[in-house]
């Protein structure tokens, strides 16, 4: 069951993806319940004492900005895992887009983005979130719909595949914050988190950066380099 809180001021909800919540809902066997606020939808959490969880792109990226006026880029892990240095800037293709918290990073270290998410509910808070955004930097992110396989069948001419998988394993021991148990109580984990690794490799682009918890277990092969922080952990492959 879909419910929409402030339906009278929300806009009409496109039919295919209308159809896509509803489809996840009946299967899931669990109501999805969004906001129409501050001009896009928010997704409610399951505990009411928690705010509902919507991406605000324009804020993010101004914060990030910011931060770098008096940081430098190459203290980022991030940015050096993906390969800025001096003015280059890569371009990226985020396979595993979730609430852009990475690819608005990206984005605001100069990277032109392209992101593709298939869980429909997180594609649906995107969409709505974008057409809200007007920050300058939003012109260098493209969204594709969709998973991540498919995206890579024909992929951009990017520098960089990044993947962030919902890939558990035994040594992820701490408790999850809100965002990240939400998304596994409702998007669950990435069951073929293996194969699009696989399948990235074989493209064999300059990078290939897979993000994971400090202290996780490397999705396949030992990576070319790690830049391990407090934690998290960026294995990087290069192309060879």
């Amino acid at each position: 069951m879909i419910t929409i809180i402030n339906s009278e001021e929300a806009p009409p909800i496109k039919e295919e993806d209308l159809s896509a919540l509803n489809k996840f809902s009946i299967e899931k066997g669990i109501n999805l319940s969004f906001e129409w606020k501050e001009g896009q939808f928010w997704l409610h959490s399951d505990r009411t004492e928690e705010r509902a969880i919507g991406i605000e792109i324009d804020r993010e990226l101004a914060r990030h900005e910011e931060f770098f006026k008096k940081s430098s880029l190459q203290k980022e892990l991030l940015a050096r895992a993906v390969g800025v240095k001096g003015p280059y800037r890569p371009k990226v293709l985020d396979l595993t887009a979730g609430l852009l918290g990475d690819g608005l990073l990206l984005l605001s270290f100069g990277c032109e983005v392209w992101a593709t998410e298939r869980h429909p509910v997180i594609r649906f808070l995107i969409e709505s979130a974008l057409q809200n955004a007007h920050h300058p930097r939003i012109k260098s992110f493209h969204f594709i719909p969709g998973d991540a396989l498919k995206a890579l069948k024909e992929p951009p001419d990017v520098d960089v595949f990044y993947f962030d998988p919902m890939f558990e394993d035994a040594n992820q021991k701490s408790s999850p914050k809100k965002e990240m148990r939400i998304f596994r109580n409702v998007v669950g984990s990435d069951l073929d988190a293996q194969l699009v690794f696989k399948e990235a490799l074989l493209l064999k682009p300059k990078r290939l950066v897979i993000k994971r918890p400090r202290h996780s277990i490397s999705l396949s092969e030992k990576p070319s380099v790690e830049y391990i922080g407090k934690s998290t952990r960026y294995d990087v492959y290069f192309s060879v």
